[in-house]
């Protein structure tokens, strides 16, 4: 978690994290060689939370296995994220990095678009 980069962000990921908020949820959206993402109650890019966070863009760049606050625009973060497949500088400035994928990018990259979040955890390297 890089909570020197996107603090705001990481805790309130890790908050609904722990409280549960992404169990059953889905990956909903998958474009190879692009991003997954998952994290929408309606399985949809619009459907979150309602309550938006704002950006933390600058460093770390969008490299594989980053992982993102999915937006829609300016300061429009709820609780959706996204990982980067492969290395995508062009959503720097753009998007939050919040985290990084330590081991398991090849489960990530065998994931499709409907499967299931069965649990998040947050586990200490």
């Amino acid at each position: 978690l890089l909570t020197d980069a996107a603090p705001r962000s990481v805790a309130r990921i890790v908050r609904l994290a722990r409280r549960g908020y992404y169990d059953g949820l889905t990956f909903h959206r998958v474009v190879p060689n692009f991003v997954l993402q998952g994290g929408s109650p309606g399985a949809n890019e619009y459907a979150g939370i309602s309550r938006f966070m704002p950006d933390e863009t600058g460093e770390p760049s969008h490299s594989r296995g980053t992982l993102g606050v999915s937006t829609r625009g300016r300061d429009t973060g709820d609780a959706q994220l996204f990982i980067n497949l492969v290395d995508n500088p062009r959503l720097d400035g753009d998007y939050t990095v919040w985290g990084n994928v330590v081991s398991g990018m090849d489960i990530v990259d065998r994931v499709r678009e409907g499967d299931v979040i069965r649990r998040v955890e947050f586990r200490p390297r």
